[in-house]
Parts: structure tokens; C-alpha cells; sequence
């Protein structure tokens, strides 16, 4: 190695230094060794080594140790360095392959090892699944009779059971041969067919057995003959009409139920059948189809008798069981008599031809039918509703008469004997609860179904009624000129409004609760849109109208076809009419509401108010169009005043002109009656629609005006500003409390509408050479156009020129053109011939008022040669002064001296002024 590392630097070193240099070197040689000794020390010390490097070039690091040969006499030293280091490399890898020998040996001792001990555990597992086989075979041997002797004892227990069961059966049917016949044994009787009907239950599975066939002989000859003895006891106790049976008898019959019950649905069937054949005999009997008991109108007395043939009959009814339901099943079936009564009678011709003339009877029967379904609904199945219904009639009634009062105490004693049912349900069993609500569901139109073909006759009388009293309500509104009766402040509502609503209510409530709740109903709530639909229709043609017959206008609005004259009473009648239409609106919803709930549930989705509901909505918006066009009608006024104004001859600008104060009386007149009569919603309206009309049309007005001078910018500007503050005193006057704040909307666009056109009136104020940087200064974004910008050169006094000149201008800074390169505008001054011209007049007019000796004013030949000249001077001051002329009489001949030197002087003054003028024109035609 010491031999390759010198001829490596004998052969890559030339290097020549001098003395001086050797020393430095020798330093850098002695550290880089002292580095490499520090890094060979110990391998486990080192952090880097530059052997390690990627990038190492060994004749580089040669040469960067010992640079020349000066630097080779610590050669030794370093080699034993390395030489060092590699027997200690060395000695790391030796005992790195001793090591890694030594464990091959163990890692494969440790392998077999493993195998060793899984199949030691294979071997036991296999001797554990062994002996859990031989348990389970000694188990299986020791059950085997075990199961043996379970099953015998079960079967001998179904066996004893079924012996037992036996034994009570044959027992029972015995003891019941013995009672059968003897009728005070109802009650023995009744509990051994219950305990033999259980008994027998169970034998179903053994009825091929001799002896349960001959038992089940016996119990059927039995229950025939106790069939027979039960039905015949009925007929010979009951069956006699008007016979009030003693409570001996009473207790047999209780009993006898019992029997009944307990001998099937069957026989409780049959006897149920003869009972309400032969209470409805005596029905039929009392009330035949001929003679008075026949006609519509003694319907009543039906209802009536049965009423009372219950309470009559309390007791004997009061002998059935519950879940019999005999009062019901008694109702029911003299429902279905009844009813066919009612089809027969309304079916025949000589009947509908009373009914046509007169429906009072129908409408009669009707109630007393419904009132007398409620009432057994009631009795039977709950009645809430009814108790409901009593409760709102209650309410309705404000004053009563002792009839009343006796009538409402029952009322208070029948809920309390429906409360008393209502309890007594809580206490049923669910298929008695159900058989209650059954009940109920039953009763309701189980007569009066009969009646909804007739009852067309009460809806046409219905809407004949309906149809008169709408038009009497509109009657009486023209005769108090659409004016609401009472005098409170604040939105208030059409009289006939309220009536018919009432009307309504009444016909209603009358139908839902005594007449019908089906289709009746329906074609009920038909007349009812159709009413509302033609009282929505009155109150649109009372609204005023345009020459055209609209009371909606759209722009353009040109000539006076759009006009809607109103007067200030009209005004008050619209809000009326406004109000009144949204009252009938909510209103409808209400009255949908209403019939909804009240009709039956099948017929609710028929009902639908909604085009009601869309008429009247119709009408408040047309209400809200008349009043904004009427409001710009008057207006207009003002601003067709203010296109006659000659913009361009006035002298001095100052106060308001005077279409802004017939504005600002238009709107201020108008503000504290709409603002009383309408309500905070509708008065917003009202405020954003008539700012949304009159706005445009203001600026469009603006538009039209021409020529206008330099003073008629700056007045129209104060005018525009003044027309802008009455805008937003209008809110502030007709609502003092709330000004601004419940028209944020309204506030808000007048002010950036109206301070559009106050910018577009500064740009007029601007010189020609700066209108197109104005105009694209103040105008709104959406106004910055070519059409927009010529409408403001034309509204500015300008020549052809200088338009062209401007709009070419204007087309260049849109266009993104530099400054250079713009077109030039001539100032105002270089052509304005107007200003020449009017100085010239100026000058003319005063040289005519002068009087030159031999001339009299504007050419007229002066006076005589003997007129005093100091006569006529004071003729012409007293003229023109008429306070002088006194003083001009007592005066000396000094004095009308000194009265001609001050007109003289006055006149030289003006024509002064007017060569200033004429020198300031030159300069700038000059320049």
C-alpha cells in the first residue's frame, strides 16, 4: 500500500512551491491525519467515513494528505494507522461468520424441536376425542331408558287426563238430562253447556271412540230440547203486546239468555230474529204506509214512538247480555224499515209535487231524521260528536227564553249521561269497544241516505235565498256609495262582506248539522263559490276604469287613454274595496277549512276554493293598479307642465318651479288618506308600484326637453332634487310614526332612480370640451350607452358640430382609444352666435331709448322747435317714475336739469355694459 500511495503521488503530483508554502502544507497534512486517526480509532465511534462517500477518488484524497514530498515523512505513522484498522476489520468479520456458523446449528435443533412437540400434541388431542366418544356412548346407553319411561308416563298422564275428562263429561251430560227439563234450572243449565262445550273441545280429536259418539248424541238431543223450552218461554212471556212481566218472569228470561249464550251464535241469532220481527210488526202495524201515518211530515211521531218503546221497554232489554247489543240490533232494524218507508213516499209523484211547492215538510223530516241518528249514535256508540254540537249551539245562543232554558237543561243531563257512557267504555272489553263504535258508525245516514235525492229541492231553495241576499247587500253598498257603517280609524271592511260571510256561515252550519253531510253538502259548497265568484266580479266592475275599459295600464303611456280619474272619495271607496277583497280572501280559506272538516271524509277532496280565493286576490291586485294609476293620473298634470317650461329663457334660477309644486301637491294631499285607510302591507305596495310608474315617466319627461341653457340646467337640477324630497315626504307624511321604515324598498329605489336622472341633469351642467368624462363619471352603469348619450347631447343647447364631435369622442373612450388620439371638441364660446346675438339686441333696443336731439324715441321726430325740450324729459321721467311726477312738478328749472344729466348717465352705463360685452365675446372668438 505505502508503495502504490507514493508512486500514485510521484506520478499525480507536480507540484512546484516555494519555501514559504511547505510549512502551510505541512499543517494541513498533520490535521487531515489527526482527522483520519480520530475516524480509525473504533468502528463503533465513527459517525462518517470518507471511505463511505459516494463520490471518494482516492488519488484525490492521497493528494489532498501529502500534496508533495515534503509532506511524505509522516508516511509510516499513517500506514500503521490503516494497517490497524484493517486487522481490526478483519477480526469483526471472522467473528461474524464464527457467529453466523453457530446459528444455523441452533435454528435447525429449534425446527425439530417444534415437530417434536406438535406431534406430541397431535397424539393427545386424538386421545382426548377418543375417550369423548366412549362418554358419549355411555351416556346414550344409560338414557336409552330413561326415554323409555318418559314417554310411558307421558302417555299414561293423557291417558288418566283423558279418563278424568271423560268421567265429567258423561257426569255432566247426565246431570244436564235431569235439569233440562225444568225451566228454573236456566242457570245450572247454562254453566254445564259451558263446561260440556269445553269438555267437548277436547274430545274433537277422540270422535271416532263408540263412547264419545254416543255422549255427543245425547248433548245434541239435549240442546234441542233446551233449544225448544228457551224459544217457547220468549214467545209465551214476550210475545203477548203491552204485558209487563213480573221480576220473577224477568229473572227466568235473564236466565233463559244464558242458556241461549251458551248454546251458540246460532240459536242467539234465531231468537234475536223473532224479537225484532215482532217488535217491528207492531211498528208497522201502528204506522202504515196509508192515511196521516204516511206522509212526510209525521215522520216525526215515528221517531218519537221508538224512543219511547225503548225507555218503555228498559227493563225487558235490560235482561239480555251486553255484548247482545238488542237495543241496536232493535234500532238498526227499524232504521232499515224506516228508510224503506221514506224511499217509497219520496218516489211517488203526488208527494214530489207537494214537495216542490212547499219543502217545508222535507226540510222538517230531514232535521228530525239527523237529530234522531245523532241521538242514537249517542246512546250507543259514545256521541262526542253530538255533545260538540250542543256545546256550539250553546255558545251561539246569547239570551234565552225559559223554552230554552228547559231545553238546554236537558241537553246539560243528557252529556251528563254521555259522560256516564263514556266512562262505562273505558271499562269494556276491546270487542265491546268495538262493537260500540260499530254501532256508531252505523247509525249516521242509515235514514237520512234516503232523503239526499230530494234534497235538491233545499239547495235550489238554498241558492235562490243565497242569490237574493247577495243582491240586496250590493243594493245597499251602491246606496251608501261602497262606504263601511262604522267610522274606526284605520283599514276598514264592506258591509256586505260581512253579511254575506254571515249569511253563509248560517247556511253551513244549518246543512252540516240538520240536514246532510254528503253530496248535499257538496252542491252546497258549489253555490257557495259560485256566489263568491259573482260577488268577486261586483266588486271588479266597481272599480273605475280606463277609456278603454282596463284597469291595468302598460307603458308606453301616450295621450290620455291610460288615464283613471280619481277623486278623492273614489280613492277612499278603492281601499275599501282593496281591504275588503283581501278579508274575502282569507275569509275563503277559512270557509274551505271549515267545510272540510264538516263533510264526510270520502266527499273532502272534492271541495276546492282555490279559484275563489285567486278572484278575490285579482281583485285587491286591480284594486292596487287603479289607485297607482289614478295617483299618476293626477301627476301627469305636472309633468306635462313641465315639458311647456322655455328651459332655455331663463334668466335667474331659484325657488321650485311650478310643476313641482303641483307634485308636491298631488302627493302630499293624497299621502294622509292612504296611509289611514291602508294597511301596512297594501300602503307599501302601493308606495313601490306608483314609484315604479311615476319614476320612469319622470325621467322620460326629463328626456324630452331640448335646448336647454346653462341657468336651465341648474334650475331643472333643483327641481329634479325637490322632486326626489317630495317622493320621500310622501311616506313621511302619510305614516308620521314609521317614516321610512316599513318601505325600505320604496326608499331605496327612489333614491337611486331619482339620483340617476339629478346626475344626468349635472352632466347637462357640464361644458362640451368635459361632457363625455361626466357623462361616463355620473351616469349608472347601465345607462352608459350610445342611445343614452345622445338623448343628453341632444337635451344640451349644441350645434350639429359639436354632437358629432362628441359622439365621436364618446365611441373612442368606450372603445379604449388613447388620449392622443381623441378627437378635439370646440368650446362653447367659439360658436356661440346666441350670446353675440343677444348683445347686438341689447345694444339696438338701448340705442332706441335714447333721445338725440330732433328725434324722439325709436325714430319718432322730437318735439316742436317752441316745446320746451325741458317738457317733454319730464314727461318721459314721470312715465317711467310715477313717484317722481310730484316732485318733478314743484321743481326748478335746476332740478330738471339735474333730472336729465342722471338719465343721461344712465343710458352711457348701459352702453358700457354692453361694449363689455361685445370685448368679452371677441376675446373668446379670438383665442
Amino acid at each position: 500500500i505505502e508503495s502504490s500511495w507514493c508512486g500514485d503521488l510521484v506520478g499525480t503530483t507536480n507540484l512546484q512551491v516555494g519555501d514559504d508554502q511547505q510549512d502551510a502544507q505541512m499543517d494541513s497534512v498533520h490535521a487531515l491525519q489527526e482527522q483520519v486517526e480520530i475516524k480509525f480509532q473504533l468502528p463503533s465511534e465513527r459517525k462518517t467515513d470518507v471511505f463511505d462517500k459516494e463520490d471518494f477518488d482516492a488519488i484525490k484524497f492521497i493528494n489532498q494528505i501529502y500534496p508533495d514530498e515534503s509532506s511524505l515523512g509522516d508516511l509510516d505513522r499513517f500506514i500503521g494507522v490503516l494497517k490497524k484498522q484493517i486487522r481490526t476489520v478483519d477480526k469483526e468479520i471472522f467473528s461474524a461468520v464464527r457467529a453466523q456458523g453457530g446459528a444455523h446449528t441452533r435454528a435447525r435443533d429449534d425446527v425439530a424441536s417444534a415437530h417434536a412437540q406438535i406431534s406430541e400434541l397431535f397424539m393427545k388431542i386424538r386421545d382426548i376425542q377418543r375417550k369423548a366418544e366412549e362418554s358419549e356412548m355411555m351416556v346414550q346407553e344409560i338414557c336409552r331408558d330413561i326415554k323409555k319411561l318418559d314417554y310411558a308416563k307421558k302417555h299414561l298422564t293423557n291417558a288418566i287426563t283423558a279418563l278424568r275428562r271423560l268421567a265429567m263429561l258423561t257426569a255432566a251430560v247426565t246431570d244436564l238430562e235431569q235439569v233440562a227439563g225444568r225451566r228454573d234450572q236456566y242457570k245450572k243449565c247454562a254453566n254445564l253447556l259451558e263446561a260440556i262445550t269445553q269438555l267437548m273441545d277436547y274430545f274433537q280429536q277422540y270422535e271416532s271412540i263408540p263412547k264419545v259418539k254416543t255422549l255427543s248424541k245425547r248433548l245434541n238431543q239435549v240442546q234441542a230440547k233446551l233449544q225448544e223450552s228457551v224459544i217457547d218461554d220468549f214467545k209465551i212471556l214476550m210475545g203477548q203486546a203491552d204485558v209487563k212481566l213480573t221480576p220473577d218472569n224477568l229473572d227466568r228470561l235473564a236466565a233463559a239468555c244464558l242458556v241461549v249464550d251458551a248454546l251458540g251464535p246460532r240459536v242467539r241469532d234465531q231468537l234475536m230474529d223473532w224479537l225484532c220481527d215482532r217488535e217491528m210488526s207492531i211498528y208497522t202495524n201502528i204506522f202504515s204506509m196509508s192515511g196521516e201515518a204516511g206522509k212526510l211530515d209525521r215522520f216525526e211521531r215515528r221517531y218519537m214512538w221508538f224512543k219511547g218503546r225503548l225507555e218503555e221497554k228498559k227493563e225487558q232489554w235490560a235482561i239480555f247480555p251486553m255484548a247482545w247489543r238488542v237495543p241496536q240490533m232493535l234500532c238498526l232494524t227499524f232504521c232499515k224499515i224506516t228508510k224503506a218507508h221514506v224511499k217509497r213516499i219520496l218516489n211517488d209523484e203526488e208527494a214530489q209535487a207537494e214537495l216542490r211547492g212547499d219543502i217545508g215538510p222535507l226540510i222538517k223530516t230531514v232535521v228530525a231524521t239527523n237529530k234522531f241518528e245523532k241521538e242514537m249514535a249517542a246512546l250507543f256508540g259514545g256521541g262526542a260528536s253530538m255533545a260538540e254540537e250542543e256545546e256550539d249551539e250553546q255558545a251561539d245562543t246569547d239570551s234565552l227564553t225559559a223554552r230554552e232554558a228547559r231545553m238546554r237543561l236537558e241537553k246539560f243531563r243528557k252529556r251528563e249521561r254521555l259522560e256516564a257512557q263514556r266512562k262505562a267504555m273505558e271499562k269494556m272489553t276491546d270487542r265491546e269497544r268495538q262493537a260500540q263504535q260499530e254501532a256508531k258508525t252505523t247509525f249516521e245516514g242509515s235514514i237520512s241516505e234516503a232523503f239526499e235525492e230530494a234534497l235538491r229541492l233545499y239547495v235550489a231553495e238554498e241558492e235562490r235565498d243565497l242569490t237574493a241576499h247577495l243582491e240586496t247587500c250590493l243594493r245597499e253598498e251602491y246606496e251608501a256609495r261602497w262606504s263601511p257603517q262604522d267610522e274606526e280609524p284605520g283599514p276598514r271592511v264592506l258591509s256586505s262582506a260581512n253579511k254575506l260571510f254571515l249569511k253563509i256561515r248560517g247556511s253551513l252550519s244549518r246543512c252540516s248539522r240538520m240536514i246532510s253531510k254528503g253530496p248535499t253538502l257538496l252542491a252546497l259548497t258549489e253555490i257557495f263559490q259560485t256566489l263568491l265568484t259573482t260577488y268577486a266580479a261586483a266588486l271588479l266592475h266597481r272599480l273605475p276604469k280606463t277609456a278603454t275599459g282596463q284597469t291595468a295600464v302598460q307603458p308606453p303611456y301616450n295621450g290620455q287613454d291610460w288615464y283613471i280619474r280619481v277623486p278623492e272619495d273614489e280613492e277612499k271607496v278603492l281601499c275599501h274595496i282593496l281591504h275588503t277583497a283581501e278579508f274575502c280572501r282569507e275569509t275563503v280559506e277559512g270557509l274551505s277549512a271549515a267545510i272540510v272538516k264538516s263533510i264526510n271524509p270520502a266527499l273532502a277532496e272534492k271541495v276546492d276554493m282555490s279559484d275563489q280565493e285567486s278572484a278575490f286576490l285579482n281583485v285587491a291586485s286591480q284594486c292596487m293598479n287603479v289607485l297607482v294609476v289614478g295617483l299618476n293620473t293626477k301627476l301627469d298634470a305636472g309633468l306635462q307642465e313641465m315639458t311647456r317650461v322655455r328651459w332655455d329663457s331663463i334668466e335667474q334660477p331659484g325657488d321650485d318651479s311650478t310643476f313641482v309644486n303641483n307634485i308636491r301637491k298631488v302627493l302630499l294631499d293624497s299621502a294622509p288618506r292612504l296611509g289611514a285607510e291602508l294597511s301596512e302591507t297594501s300602503f307599501s305596495f302601493l308606495c313601490d308600484k306608483m314609484a315604479r310608474m311615476f319614476v320612469p315617466r319622470f325621467q322620460e319627461h326629463v328626456y324630452r326637453l331640448k335646448k336647454i341653457s346653462d341657468k336651465g340646467t341648474l334650475q331643472l337640477s333643483i327641481d329634479c332634487d325637490a322632486v326626489k324630497r317630495v317622493l320621500l315626504d310622501f311616506v313621511k307624511v302619510a305614516r308620521p310614526t314609521n317614516s321610512g321604515e316599513e318601505v325600505p324598498n320604496y326608499v331605496h329605489y327612489v333614491e337611486r332612480e331619482m339620483g340617476a336622472v339629478i346626475n344626468m341633469v349635472k352632466v347637462l351642467q357640464s361644458k362640451p370640451e368635459n361632457l363625455v368624462d361626466t357623462f361616463m363619471l355620473l351616469m349608472p352603469a347601465q345607462s352608459q350607452n350610445m342611445h343614452e348619450f345622445v338623448r343628453v347631447c341632444e337635451m344640451k343647447n349644441l350645434t350639429k358640430k359639436q354632437q358629432s364631435d362628441l359622439m365621436a369622442l364618446y365611441q373612442h373612450k368606450v372603445s379604449g382609444g388613447d388620449a392622443a388620439s381623441a378627437p378635439i371638441v370646440a368650446p362653447a364660446a367659439a360658436t356661440n352666435l346666441g350670446a353675440f346675438k343677444l348683445n347686438m339686441n341689447n345694444l339696438t333696443q338701448l340705442a332706441a331709448t335714447i333721445n338725440f336731439p330732433g328725434r324722439g324715441p325709436k325714430g319718432v321726430p322730437g318735439p316742436a322747435v317752441n316745446e320746451s325740450p325741458s317738457r317733454a324729459l319730464l314727461a318721459k321721467v314721470t312715465a317711467a317714475d310715477p313717484r317722481a311726477a310730484g316732485h318733478a312738478r314743484n321743481a326748478s328749472g335746476s332740478s330738471i336739469t339735474d333730472a336729465m344729466k342722471e338719465k343721461t348717465k344712465e343710458g352711457f352705463a348701459k352702453i358700457g355694459n354692453v361694449v363689455k360685452g361685445l370685448q368679452s365675446w371677441h376675446a373668446d372668438v379670438t383665442n
